[in-house]
């Protein structure tokens, strides 16, 4: 299978700035993301694993992108939904003096400093299980493939890069004649392709679209 970066020049022409090329394939999957319907997201779920070694997750990184749910193995061996509770409250679901304090029949999870922990704490044998939707990171020169992403969803993120190669090239050239039809096609194409896959706020998405015309 081609490159992302070949997939991209087949639709607009040359485009040799590859960090850029980078950068719109990431900014493609973070929309993608807030478009989707609820069905077609959980497509693209990951998971990663949290025990006594690590035992929180760090938000801040390139691929951990929107948390989806948190659950908590029980000492009985089911898996148990996190709620979700503010950072402030923090200290007192982890004090056994408190009324708040929580136990693992009813788990929760919180965020800060952009790490998430979950509390009671995650042990070897009663993980704890974080689903997050990924922002891999994108080489588009070497990479041909988006894990968790069905053809369809991962050909839309294509089109949103190559609508923003070919601006970028219009900006840079001023080659009206030749890239205004380029970028209006891309973009049926893009709005068309959201539409078939039941993506939400098209009546506002495509008002917006057409307002950069």
């Amino acid at each position: 299978m081609a490159t992302f970066e070949a997939r991209i020049n087949d639709l607009i022409g040359s485009y040799s700035d590859q960090d850029a090329m980078d950068t719109f394939m990431s900014d493609g999957l973070k929309e993608i993301y807030n478009l989707l319907p609820p069905e077609k997201l959980l497509e693209c779920i990951t998971h990663t694993e949290l025990s006594n070694s690590p035992s929180t997750l760090d938000l801040d990184t390139v691929t951990v992108g929107p948390v989806v749910s948190v659950t908590r193995k029980t000492s009985a061996g089911y898996n148990q939904l996190c709620r979700k509770i503010s950072a402030a409250l923090s200290s007192r679901v982890t004090d056994p003096n408190d009324l708040l304090y929580v136990t693992e029949t009813d788990p929760v999870f919180f965020i800060k400093n952009a790490v998430l922990n979950v509390f009671p704490d995650p042990t070897a044998t009663q993980t704890a299980e974080v689903m997050y939707l990924p922002l891999t990171a994108v080489d588009a020169s070497a990479h041909t493939k988006i894990d968790n992403l069905s053809n369809d969803v991962e050909y839309i993120v294509v089109l949103y890069a190559a609508i923003k190669c070919a601006e970028s090239l219009l900006a840079s050239e001023e080659d009206e004649e030749l890239y205004v039809p380029i970028i209006k096609g891309l973009r049926s194409d893009y709005i068309q392709s959201l539409t078939l896959v039941g993506a939400q706020g098209m009546k506002e998405f495509v008002s917006a679209s057409k307002a950069k015309k």
